[in-house]
């Protein structure tokens, strides 16, 4: 048996990067069902090789490469031998000439928030049904995923392009240190929500959300309200009760990853200094903000938990309080359940005689959904092994970590073994670790963030983030913060609290710190607390 790949001759320019084949067993015959689109640990099984040079009307032979392809959940060789459905996909690779010097290449950001499944100008075939094992394979490559809409005058497709709603605006500005950086125009975008009875002539604090690619949703997930948490927060927003504020929901997708992490990295670019250089100065004049330190609230949860943080402690005079949630690993002493400054191995628990496989996560009974290995071994299979993963470890590689010779991120353990690289995990302790950072520079730092810090975790979050709020809250209490850590028994990974009681809490805060503010809770706490 042989699987061959055909690439459309239509093809005009030079094709580079990850050639992916799904396979699955599930019966659908609806023509909208794609492989490629079930993505995940739990999704169809992939399998990656990355190829150089191929031009329009090539044909790859998938085989020939089989001791360079990488499969998740099992190896090429073991696709059982029976009926499948199977399907191709290309992730095209961009060409980067980074002002650094290096010459890296990567999935563009073409309005796809960093999902190789949603990216325009990447190739796929149709979904083919074979027996597999039994009859050779022709795969014709010959589908584009096409943008969103069609560009207007002006237009670039970075960080996408989605139209004014209600009170939801949207932004988009090119980043000159980004721009100078990645050595091509570079953007930023911005998802604003305006407050109920918004008015050009007032001043507002401004509430900047941080997490993942938002798409076209606003802070808050208003107009959303899928989550529980979320419920009632568009109709509290549109009322005018809520706080008067301004929310900013960021998009910042890149190469590597669905956002930046919002602090300077020697991979990403200086992202954290482009935000408060560039970009929030140019929010607040369009849209009216306050312009002050007192009047710039953070929040987020996970990855944007860790962002609302670090951008609290990296720039405490930009920021006035700060609302991180069920945060990735602030102190390296927690990486979710490593210890990187005393482990030998990512993926491995040493036991004496034996090992165990280290787990990555579980839910609120403690049932463990998948280990280390698997969640890096699928990254892998989609990316292959130069931080093009797109996944929440590639993403750590390329913050945390110093550049390579080659001009990619070194990784901090070896991404098949999981041996730590202690140089590595030096470079990470000097540069992203959170708790390091507050030892190291308490003496300035604690009188600029007292008060200003408010934590929330579960004590069963799903990928072990409370360990970290553990230890990092010893540190803040150690050095009298003036904040709260809550932790909250039997909860897993989330905010730990409503959107509108994040709102009605921030609102009291504003009340104290910003001078002629003046919010008034509509709501009967004494109820809600009894």
């Amino acid at each position: 048996m042989t699987i061959r790949i055909r690439i459309r001759k239509s093809l005009k320019e030079e094709l580079n990067g990850r050639l992916l084949v799904f396979v699955d067993n599930l019966k659908s015959d609806s023509k909208e069902y794609q492989l490629y689109k079930r993505r995940g640990l739990d999704g169809a099984p992939v399998f990656g090789v990355t190829l150089w040079g191929l031009h329009g009307g090539d044909e790859i032979v998938f085989d020939d490469h089989k001791d360079r392809i990488m499969g998740f959940p099992f190896d090429f060789e073991e696709i059982p031998h029976k009926p499948l459905k199977i399907q191709a996909f290309f992730i095209k690779y961009h060409k980067y000439v980074r002002g650094d010097g290096h010459t890296i290449w990567g999935m563009q950001d073409n309005g796809g928030g960093g999902n190789y499944a949603a990216t325009p100008y990447n190739l796929y075939s149709a979904v083919k049904t074979v027996d597999y094992g039994n009859e050779d394979i022709t795969l014709d490559m010959k589908y584009e995923i096409k943008p969103e809409k069609p560009l207007k005058r002006g237009q670039v497709l970075s960080q996408n392009n989605y139209e004014r709603k209600g009170k939801i605006r949207y932004f988009k500005m090119k980043s000159k240190l980004l721009s100078k950086f990645w050595g091509e125009d570079t953007y930023i975008g911005a998802n604003v929500l305006l407050p109920a009875n918004y008015s050009k002539d007032k001043k507002y604090p401004v509430l900047y959300w941080q997490g993942h690619w938002p798409g076209n949703v606003p802070a808050l997930r208003y107009g959303v309200e899928l989550r529980e948490a979320e419920k009632g927060i568009t109709e509290y927003w549109d009322s005018g009760k809520a706080p008067e504020m301004i929310a900013v929901n960021i998009r910042d997708a890149n190469m590597y990853y669905d956002d930046s992490y919002r602090v300077n990295s020697a991979n990403l670019g200086p992202y954290g200094d482009a935000l408060v250089q560039e970009f929030i100065p140019a929010i607040e004049k369009k849209y009216g903000g306050i312009g002050t330190p007192e009047s710039r609230l953070l929040a987020g949860g996970s990855t944007g938990g860790w962002e609302s943080m670090a951008l609290q402690l990296f720039y405490p005079e930009v920021f006035g309080g700060s609302w991180p949630a069920c945060c990735d690993g602030m102190d390296f002493h927690a990486f979710q359940l490593i210890d990187m400054y005393n482990d030998e191995n990512v993926y491995e628990i040493k036991h004496n005689w034996r090992k165990a496989e280290r787990p990555g996560m579980r839910d609120v009974k403690g049932n463990v959904i998948w280990t280390m290995r698997e969640e890096n071994r699928y990254e892998l299979a989609i990316g292959g092994d130069l931080a093009h993963g797109l996944g929440q470890f590639t993403a750590f590689q390329a913050c945390y970590s110093p550049c390579g010779e080659d001009g990619y991120p070194v990784y901090s353990y070896d991404p098949l073994t999981g041996k730590i690289n202690p140089e590595v995990v030096k470079y990470w302790k000097e540069n992203y670790d959170l708790g390091a950072y507050i030892i190291r520079n308490q003496e300035w730092l604690m009188p600029k963030i007292r008060g200003k810090i408010h934590l929330r975790d579960g004590d069963m979050d799903n990928f072990y983030l409370n360990l970290g709020h553990y230890i990092l809250t010893d540190i803040l209490e150690k050095h009298d913060y003036q904040g709260y850590s809550k932790m909250f028994a039997r909860m897993g990974h989330s905010f730990c609290m409503t959107m509108i009681e994040l709102m009605e809490e921030m609102g009291e805060y504003l009340n104290k710190t910003l001078e002629g503010y003046s919010f008034t809770s509509s709501l009967d706490k004494t109820a809600a607390e009894e």
